[in-house]
């Protein structure tokens, strides 16, 4: 009987949990506080009840993580993932929980690596401005977690679409966990993962093709970034030896060569395209070059400058040095340059203006100071 109760409490939870009927959060974290208790004495030695004990901490760890309560979600998804290890291996909707709670105590330990939103915090350039040891850590930790549920959904029936659908989230949350920790081609390669393990898992017609639309194109301008992020030998070019380059995207790689400053022949050699080919890429697509000009106030805070001095252009066929220097250049022989007291630093970026230390080019006057 007591069973029963409890079991009446959680499926009216589970209706508050979809949204009906609403409830204030200070009552959403009552009543699962309040389920989490009933549930845990009759966990002991029920493995179905000890799943669901896992599932309700993990919506207990979404509450706290969706108020700002990170400390707490990870205690919450900590005890989930604690509770749902056991009966993941005898049942498998018990396993896509557990692998679910995986994937939730990843993106909460990497929080502190990702912006507002969503992007990789830092650029990891060797000079440039690093994650603290724990929060190294803490990411770390998100890609052991993220591998671990991998695991779990290669382990279930792929004949099962859930599972398949399952599969390529869990990719796709590798390749962003990689991502923040600086690693942009182990990023990439799960981001191609992840796109061809959701083509397999979604089949024509679907009555979600929309929204799997949205998915897929979410993960390309994912990848995309990715690329412009990887460097051309050892980056590019392993991944396309190893199959894992979108034909689509070959042209994206050969600009991304040009910009680093290869020859056309290097790029040809590099991704085993022919020379005229590279040729009529780099004269038919063009790449956005976005500059600013920063000057540094008497606080000490820098104050980006007007156009012209911020702005981007149209490029083609021209490395990021190549149109750096034209800039420096311009801005030296100005006469908008600071006085030669003042100090200032210029950044190049390719696609978007981004982190100082991820630009293109970069440089500081008086050279060698601190651009911070």
């Amino acid at each position: 009987m007591e069973r029963c109760a409890v079991l009446r409490l959680d499926a009216q939870w589970a209706k508050v949990r979809s949204g009906r009927p609403g409830a204030a959060p200070r009552e959403r974290e009552r009543m699962l506080t309040d389920l989490i208790a009933a549930l845990a004495p009759h966990a002991v030695d029920d493995l179905s009840l000890t799943a669901r004990l896992g599932l309700r901490y993990s919506d207990l760890a979404r509450h706290h993580f969706d108020i700002g309560r990170r400390v707490d979600a990870l205690a919450a998804v900590d005890a989930a993932v604690r509770h749902g290890a056991e009966p993941a291996g005898h049942d498998a909707e018990h396993a896509r929980w557990f692998a679910r709670a995986l994937i939730s105590q990843a993106v909460y330990l990497a929080e502190p690596l990702s912006d507002e939103l969503g992007l990789p915090r830092y650029a990891f350039h060797p000079q440039g401005e690093q994650p603290g040891a724990d929060d190294r850590l803490a990411g770390l930790a998100a890609v052991d977690a993220t591998h671990r549920a991998i695991a779990v959904w290669e382990s279930l029936d792929q004949g099962d679409p859930r599972n398949r659908e399952g599969l390529a989230q869990a990719h796709a949350f590798l390749g962003d966990r990689l991502e923040e920790l600086g690693r942009p081609v182990d990023a990439a390669e799960w981001a191609v993962r992840a796109e061809r393990a959701f083509h397999d898992a979604w089949t024509a017609p679907d009555p979600a093709e929309r929204a799997h639309a949205a998915v897929l194109e979410h993960l390309g301008d994912q990848l995309e970034r990715r690329l412009r992020r990887c460097p051309f030998d050892g980056g590019l070019t392993q991944l396309h030896k190893r199959e894992l380059l979108p034909a689509r995207l070959l042209p994206l790689a050969v600009v991304a060569g040009r910009i680093e400053g290869m020859s056309p022949d290097a790029i040809a050699e590099g991704l085993a395209l022919d020379r005229a080919e590279v040729r009529r890429i780099l004269r038919a697509r063009s790449w956005r070059a976005v500059w600013r000009f920063d000057v540094c106030a008497g606080d000490g805070s820098w104050r980006p400058m007007a156009f012209p001095w911020r702005g981007m252009d149209a490029v083609t066929d021209r490395t990021a040095q190549a149109v750096a220097d034209e800039l420096a250049d311009a801005f030296l022989h100005s006469p908008d340059r600071p006085a030669d007291a003042a100090r200032w630093r210029f950044a190049l970026w390719w696609d978007e203006e981004d982190h100082w230390d991820g630009s293109r080019f970069r440089m500081t006057f008086p050279p060698g100071t601190d651009p911070s």
